[in-house]
């Protein structure tokens, strides 16, 4: 017999899995197609089309669960599944019975949502090529410094998600998206630097060229004159960008399968103070417009809003199912499957520091003097998510008496990302998302922190 729709191939599976000697079990069907070009020198660099589909299934098999997926559905990947996932359940240690995975029976009430807009879905490829060489050509029109543009793409996604179990779970969800970025190469007097500006949403007729141009040439002809700084401990302003990355960076420490394996040091510490007062960090999966909104996890449970760190304390931890029961508390819909071919995890969903009242001038003013920190690098080699140290490269400016001074390049900044939750002092008002990534988007505004160790000259 040759492939089967869906709901056959479920019915199929489901009735073999039975006989199997299966327990319970799911079914986890995402598929997507997605779509990429690069420009570079007034050519097509780079363009692909891509169209993903699979099917995931887990069964609990004599107490542990198995894995096992498939792209094909046909009767050969019926057979392929249940004996991949029943070898796979075999060598599973479940010895601690804490440490069993469940399949959910589904939430009482599911959120409403819609995270698909059907105009942008109908957006041509011609469309989205023609933006991207408009990124391009307004930006070397723009100022004769801009020598070459490092970086031009446009990418747009659109995908589903379906999740069927034994315990008569049946859940939908459909998602798109574009985003836009550039980085354009400025160069004077032998020197040359870069800025990144980039747009997400789900409205294409929203993006224009013009401002992330504008953003873009701007950031780059500001780094112009850049110099190192002596070494010392300095007030800083993290700009929202900069503290969005550093936030991503150390987001792991918040999961509760973390926090259970010894790789975060928040054991032991939800109800206690981990921040300031002035910070509060937020997991929203039904935030509007947000680029990681959800009706629900990868195991199925509701997703809500919560409050992680409320006031500098320590609310609650991510959980999936089973980390919620290892805890003996709920499951915060935080279950993450980044596609059909994973295992459960944990992983935030828009994820970031609720901003304050002030304007970014009123933090320049509070600040006095101190740095400006717009970019940090190396955060992937240059931290630590276990210990929270952080030695990485920065770019920004100075601060003198309120006002943005001179740019700066060729330092490290250094610190730990526990002590700079405790060492914010304000928290502006001009909370910034960065680009989605698989494991959630991450936003802050802009952070006055206390003090942090930078070397320069």
């Amino acid at each position: 017999m040759g492939a089967m729709n869906f709901n056959e191939f479920k019915e199929k599976l489901f009735a073999t899995a039975r006989r199997a000697g299966f327990e319970e079990f799911e079914l986890y069907y995402s598929s997507g197609e997605s779509f990429r070009v690069n420009i570079y020198e007034k050519e097509i660099d780079n363009y692909s089309v891509n169209s993903t589909n699979g099917l995931g299934f887990r069964g609990l098999y004599n107490g542990s669960m198995g894995y096992a997926y498939t792209e094909i559905l046909d009767d050969e990947a019926i057979d392929l599944l249940i004996n991949n996932a029943k070898e796979n359940a075999s060598i599973i240690d479940n010895s601690d019975n804490q440490d069993i995975e469940k399949i959910y029976e589904g939430s009482e009430k599911y959120p409403e949502m819609n995270n698909y807009n059907q105009e942008l879905n109908n957006v041509s490829e011609s469309d989205k090529i023609e933006f991207a060489f408009e990124m391009e050509k307004k930006a070397l029109e723009k100022d004769d410094r801009i020598k070459s543009i490092q970086r031009c793409m446009v990418q747009s996604f659109s995908g589903s998600v379906s999740i069927v179990n034994s315990k008569d779970l049946e859940l939908y969800h459909k998602e798109n998206g574009i985003f836009s970025l550039l980085i354009p190469v400025v160069s004077q007097n032998g020197k040359s630097n870069t800025a990144v500006a980039f747009r997400a949403g789900r409205d294409f007729s929203q993006m224009y060229a013009d401002d992330i141009v504008n953003e873009a040439v701007e950031n780059a002809l500001a780094y112009i004159g850049a110099d190192t700084v002596k070494t010392g401990k300095y007030k800083v302003i993290l700009r929202n960008d900069a503290a969005a990355d550093l936030l991503q960076t150390f987001a792991p420490i918040f999961s509760a399968d973390r926090v259970q394996k010894g790789m975060s040091l928040l054991k032991n510490k939800v109800g206690k103070k981990i921040g300031s007062d002035a910070l509060t960090i937020i997991d929203d999966p039904l935030l509007k417009n947000g680029m990681a909104s959800s009706p629900f996890d990868g195991e199925g449970v509701a997703c809500f809003t919560k409050e992680v760190v409320k006031d500098g304390n320590l609310v609650t931890l991510l959980h999936n199912l089973k980390t919620a029961i290892k805890d003996g508390v709920k499951s915060t819909g935080n279950a993450s499957r980044p596609s059909y071919a994973s295992t459960i995890d944990v992983s935030p969903s828009n994820f970031f520091i609720k901003p304050g009242q002030l304007e970014f001038s009123q933090l320049l003013d509070e600040i006095g003097n101190g740095l400006l920190i717009t970019e940090l690098q190396g955060l992937h080699s240059g931290a630590n998510s276990i210990s929270g140290d952080f030695s990485l490269a920065a770019k920004g400016f100075e601060i003198v008496n309120g006002n943005i001074a001179k740019p700066i390049e060729q330092v490290t900044v250094a610190g730990n990302f526990y002590n700079v939750m405790k060492s914010v002092i304000d928290v502006g008002n001009d909370l910034k998302f960065g680009l989605p990534s698989g494991y959630g988007c991450f936003g802050s505004p802009s952070l006055f922190i206390q003090e942090l160790s930078v070397a320069g000259q």
